[in-house]
């Protein structure tokens, strides 16, 4: 199986900055946006900060969506890690991520890095077995 993580920062948008006044209604539109590209959430939340700053999240049936906004500071940062359950989401991703930046961030000023995994190698505990007699 594998996953993608994608995280973006930059300047945020005035769009975002209109949205962040109504967080509730915000994770509402990001929310159809997921849905649309075809992931499902199953949980979101969101924290507000003195001085405007906010945490939102969605927990996705894929892995999960955060959206960091810094009022104060001008900028916003989107992480969004994908796994490949059932096949390939990386487009379904990327489509996503297109979105979220024209929304989110001012044109031409999303600076994003990009992680991918395939098939990662987890250590297994061996328990010796049992000595009978």
């Amino acid at each position: 199986m594998a996953s993608h993580h994608f995280i973006g920062t930059g300047p945020y948008s005035d769009e975002l900055a209109r949205a962040a006044g109504e967080p509730r209604r915000l994770l509402d539109q990001v929310a159809a946006q997921v849905a649309e590209v075809g992931f499902e959430v199953v949980a979101d939340n969101v924290v507000e900060f003195p001085g405007g700053g906010l945490t939102l999240v969605w927990v996705l049936a894929e892995s999960h969506l955060v959206l960091h906004y810094w009022g104060a500071e001008g900028f916003a940062t989107i992480d969004l890690h994908i796994c490949d359950y059932q096949g390939s989401n990386a487009a379904k991703a990327r489509r996503l991520l297109a979105n979220l930046e024209a929304g989110c961030f001012l044109p031409g000023t999303a600076d994003w890095q990009t992680i991918s995994v395939a098939e990662p190698r987890m250590p297994v505990a061996r328990v010796p077995a049992r000595q009978v007699g």
